[in-house]
């Protein structure tokens, strides 16, 4: 996804990079004229005129841009129209971000409660229910791309990243935008019930009591995991072996 948006922003910075170099591209063809035999040389204008000619022609697209009539974009066909008024539109999103919160709910219920039925084992055995969360997620990613501005928030993300920077507020500011919310929320959702899911099939198998670790890891993530291993450890069970090393003896 995230080449996807690369090579899209890349795609819309063509047009105002081919401006930028124009000049220079016209120049170098200028000094290549110039060393050209002279026969037939027509007169040319020098550089400045050139680069002056370029700064006109950018302002020029982007005020046309702006004053274009509201009739006229309205007969163009336009994917972005289409999609954002639409199955991909910012309503279903909402939608989409209400299923991610409540529907996992359901199933966090059956693990906690009822970790040993056989029921459970049934539901969520599987890989079923977290693909549906995946679903989820994707289309709130792939929504979000066709709006307005939908890769916008790209380029404010890679502040995230940037260590000599302030990648705290960075990730603040990212909060602004309701679709970019939309796509953590189910995101983090997603994974704590992958966690919280397998928290409980290693219980089953180790014979581990989880509905407290499998709780917190519904809550707040990561610390769930950690009460997961200190309960291993307080019953004597230890911590979970290498599961790659266990499949290479199993090989053997």
């Amino acid at each position: 996804m995230t080449r996807k948006l690369s090579l899209t922003l890349v795609w819309l910075s063509l047009p105002a990079i081919s401006l930028a170099f124009a000049p220079w591209s016209i120049s170098r063809q200028i000094a290549s004229y110039d060393r050209a035999p002279s026969v037939h040389r027509l007169p040319l204008a020098n550089l400045d005129d050139i680069t002056t000619l370029s700064s006109t022609l950018a302002s020029s697209t982007q005020h046309a841009l702006c004053t274009i009539q509201p009739s006229i974009v309205g007969n163009l066909p336009s994917f972005n129209v289409a999609a954002t008024d639409g199955f991909l539109s910012n309503e279903n999103i909402k939608v989409a971000f209400s299923a991610a919160t409540f529907v996992p709910q359901i199933f966090w219920l059956f693990l906690i409660v009822l970790p040993k039925s056989e029921v459970t084992k049934k539901i969520l055995g599987g890989y079923e229910i977290v693909t549906l969360c995946c679903l989820i997620h994707f289309f709130i990613v792939s929504a979000s791309i066709v709006q307005p501005d939908g890769t916008a928030p790209m380029a404010e993300f890679a502040d995230v990243f940037d260590p000599s920077g302030d990648p705290q507020s960075a990730m603040v500011g990212m909060m602004q935008y309701p679709n970019f919310v939309s796509e953590e929320w189910s995101h983090v959702l997603t994974w704590d019930l992958f966690v919280g899911r397998w928290i409980w099939l290693d219980g089953l198998r180790r014979g581990v009591f989880t509905s407290h670790s499998v709780l917190l890891c519904n809550l707040i993530g990561p610390p769930g995991l950690l009460l997961h291993w200190i309960t291993c450890l307080a019953v004597g069970k230890g911590l979970p072996k290498n599961e790659a090393l266990m499949l290479d003896e199993e090989e053997k």
